[in-house]
């Protein structure tokens, strides 16, 4: 009863939220423009660009091979050392909001881990576009300002995840370590980190793939990445350039998503000791331990990435000169102050009634429909990935579970996983952008394009939920002459039911990030208000904006921690 709830729950939410949004179905239609739009755009996709279309730059000389190559240098470099910065965070952070490396919980680790878990939170409440707008509208525009746009936000999700993870290991030997005089610290160093070591490069990678990404959105706000280059190529009407650059950006995703399933496949399985010939000793043991190529050579391989990060620009300030960006600042830290603070010389005692007007001319509004925008895209991703499991699950593609047609339900599953990767590869922003292009300005493109990417993410993780499940009912079922829907609706979604809701969950609040900044697409959200805002150079509307949107996230992320402990605690 409970489970039925649950699905009741969230088709009224769903159908509300469209309501709301006012997304007519009607409007899933393109008009003719609209039309020779897509035509145009999915026509050039087998035919991507080789040299620049634009006739004047052929003559010009200049070479597209080149242009290729320096933007996906400088998308790579940029999201390289933005997460070898959040690696530092995420490293510092996730020990210090451990239990892990205390020996009494004293206090003050009590004050101090609840203090680096709430910065954690702050820091990864807000989108990373919004830190990118705060940062450039302080001291603007420099790659600096772009690295540390990235890197505090998945600092701080380095952070939270490592923490946990560390809490999670088994502690037996940390325990060891402290009863025969270890500390605390000795303890994890010895005794947990070693254990968490796959989790945490597992989850540093997944990352790594979300900081290229994110590096290629940042275009949008006028940095030479990938996303940039989409951005003008759309906007002169080239579309087979857009997918050049669209092809450079799904082969670097993917192949970092191979690499680190090979990673996590070798840190998994492990490397075998050899044989220890002569006398045992310490140093014939570390001789004799296992190693793995692979494994070195990816970390030299990440190492060298990161130092030609590093090294890919002169200078990584905006080239002002230092007067000029300490006055640039010092006016937006005044002009961050509400204005009507700042015309009484500080009276905070009218920042309510100006709070008051902001929200309820359009702030509720936005709240609203950024809430609104979230859920229904998260709801409608579980409903596209749930469709979708028991075709892309590969246990359910073996021959004991058809009854016929083997090689269409393989290559319908091969379909449907090629494209959860390539919508998993394709940025959120970078889709609506195109997607806009398609419908007009109206709230679909933003709806689907975060229901597509979240789709992908979902579809995979559900499949491998269901190729992990025991053997055992699926087998009774099978015995018994069940067809593969039996099995799928009788056993296999009624075992991962509480695992698939804790994935929404978990992308639903990623939704709630997403949404904050779609709205800069023009599209009335928080992110719109954000965009005009800025355009008026309004720096105390913009940082309220942002606040809300950092409140709505970690709202959203309350809820999600809530509803996922309470599944660990019973069944939904």
């Amino acid at each position: 009863m409970r489970k039925r709830w649950f699905f009741v729950v969230g088709a009224m939410l769903l159908l509300a939220g469209l309501w709301i949004l006012e997304a007519d179905p009607g409007k899933l239609i393109p008009g003719a423009g609209g039309r020779a739009v897509a035509r145009d755009f999915l026509g050039s996709a087998l035919r991507p660009a080789f040299d620049f279309e634009d006739e004047g730059m052929r003559e010009s000389g200049a070479s597209f091979a080149s242009k290729l190559i320096r933007v996906t240098g400088l998308t790579i470099g940029y999201a390289m050392v933005a997460i070898s910065l959040a690696l530092v965070i995420g490293l510092v952070g996730g020990v210090l909001g451990s239990r892990s490396w205390w020996t009494r919980p004293s206090f003050a680790r009590r004050i101090l881990r609840a203090s680096v878990r709430l910065l954690a939170t702050a820091l990864r409440s807000v989108h990373e576009l919004m830190w990118a707008l705060l940062f450039l509208s302080a001291v603007g525009t420099s790659p600096l300002a772009i690295v540390l746009a990235i890197a505090l936000p998945f600092g701080g999700t380095l952070a939270k995840v490592f923490s946990e993870l560390l809490d999670e290991q088994d502690q037996s030997t940390a325990e060891v370590i402290r009863a025969t005089g270890g500390g605390g610290l000795a303890g994890l160093v010895a005794g947990v980190i070693p254990r968490a070591l796959p989790d945490l490069s597992t989850y540093f990678l997944y990352r790594l793939e979300c900081a290229i990404r994110s590096s290629a959105v940042m275009g949008f706000v006028g940095i030479p990445t990938i996303g940039y280059e989409i951005t003008t190529a759309f906007q002169d009407g080239h579309y087979r350039e857009i997918w050049t650059y669209l092809y450079l950006l799904w082969g670097v995703v993917i192949f970092l998503e191979w690499w680190g399933a090979r990673i996590r496949k070798s840190l998994g399985k492990g490397v075998a000791a050899k044989a220890v010939r002569g006398p045992i000793d310490l140093a014939s043991l570390w001789r004799a331990r296992g190693t793995s190529r692979f494994l070195r050579g990816s970390l030299l391989l990440l190492l060298g990435a990161v130092m030609l990060g590093w090294t890919m620009t002169d200078r990584w300030d905006s080239g002002v000169r230092w007067q000029q960006r300490m006055a640039h600042l010092e006016r937006f830290t005044d002009e961050i102050v509400p204005y009507p603070v700042r015309e009484a010389d500080g009276d905070w005692a009218r920042f309510p009634s100006w709070l008051s007007e902001k929200l309820s001319t359009e702030g509720y509004e936005a709240i609203s429909r950024t809430f609104h925008l979230a859920t229904v895209a998260a709801l409608l991703a579980g409903t596209l990935a749930l469709g979708g499991i028991r075709f892309a699950a590969r246990s359910l593609a073996s021959p004991e579970h058809q009854s016929s047609h083997t090689w269409i339900s393989k290559g319908t599953g091969m379909l449907l996983r090629g494209g959860a990767m390539v919508a998993r590869a394709m940025p959120e922003f970078i889709l609506a952008f195109l997607l806009l292009g398609v419908f007009g300005p109206t709230v679909w493109p933003l709806i689907l394009a975060l229901a597509i990417h979240n789709g992908g993410i979902l579809l995979r993780l559900g499949s491998e939920v269901i190729d992990n499940l025991p053997e055992g009912s699926r087998a009774v079922i099978h015995a018994q002459g069940g067809r593969k829907s039996a099995l799928v609706l009788a056993s296999l979604l009624p075992e991962s039911f509480n695992r698939l809701v804790l994935f929404l969950f978990y992308r639903w609040e990623s939704c709630m990030r997403e949404a904050t900044v779609l709205g800069m697409l023009g599209i009335l959200s928080l992110g719109s208000l954000i965009s005009d805002a800025r355009a008026l150079f309004y720096y105390d509307e913009i940082l309220l904006w942002v606040a809300l949107g950092a409140v709505l996230v970690f709202v959203g992320d309350l809820t999600s921690d809530w509803v996922r402990s309470r599944l660990r605690g019973k069944a939904f």
